[in-house]
C-alpha cells in the first residue's frame, strides 16, 4: 500500500444511498402484501405505492379497505398462489397448472 492518506484517494462509486423514505408495510389478514407499501396522510387518506413505481394518490381509507384485498389477491395469483392468505388457511396454497383444451378432451 502507498503511504497516501485515504482522504486523498479518488473514490469513484456507482452506489448511491438516497433517502430516507417513510413508508408502512401493508398487511391483509396479518400477512404482508409484497410489493405494496403505504404512506398515511392526514385527513383519513393514504397513498398506496405498488412496486415502488405506481402510486394511488390521496385514496380515502374506506376505498383502500376495499381495494387492498383485491390488489393482494392479484399479486398472490401473479406469484403462483390461489389467493392472498386468509385466516382459514394454514399455509398459502399454490395454484395447480391449468390443463390444455386438448388434454381435457374438449
Amino acid at each position: 500500500m502507498s503511504g497516501e492518506p485515504v482522504e486523498d484517494l479518488p473514490t469513484p462509486s456507482a452506489v448511491e444511498f438516497i433517502g430516507p423514505f417513510e413508508h408502512h408495510v401493508v398487511q391483509v389478514h396479518g400477512c404482508a402484501v409484497p410489493f405494496l407499501t403505504a404512506q398515511p396522510l392526514p385527513g383519513g387518506k393514504v397513498n398506496l405505492v405498488l412496486d415502488d413505481r405506481y402510486v394511488l394518490w390521496d385514496l380515502p381509507l374506506a376505498d383502500a379497505e376495499r381495494l387492498v384485498p383485491f390488489i393482494a389477491d392479484c399479486i398472490a395469483v401473479a406469484q403462483g398462489f390461489t389467493c392472498h392468505p386468509t385466516p382459514e388457511m394454514e399455509v398459502p396454497v399454490t395454484r395447480t397448472p391449468y390443463s390444455r383444451m386438448h388434454d381435457a378432451g374438449i
